[in-house]
């Protein structure tokens, strides 16, 4: 057994690589077909909104 190890220390290590890349590579897809991802948090709305034009002003 202990010369199977290695073995399946880098069969572990090869199906964590494949689901990370599987998921990434669902995320992408997923963001083409239900309209993407923001990764501002919606400040860039905040931004724009006409309630904030009278904290600048």
């Amino acid at each position: 057994m202990a010369s199977r190890l290695p073995l399946l220390i880098t069969l572990a290590g090869v199906a964590v690589l494949f689901l990370s890349i599987a998921f990434v590579f669902a995320l992408v897809i997923g963001a083409m077909f239900f309209g993407g991802i923001e990764f501002t948090g919606g400040h860039t709305d905040a931004i724009t909104s006409p309630s904030t034009w009278t904290l600048v002003a």
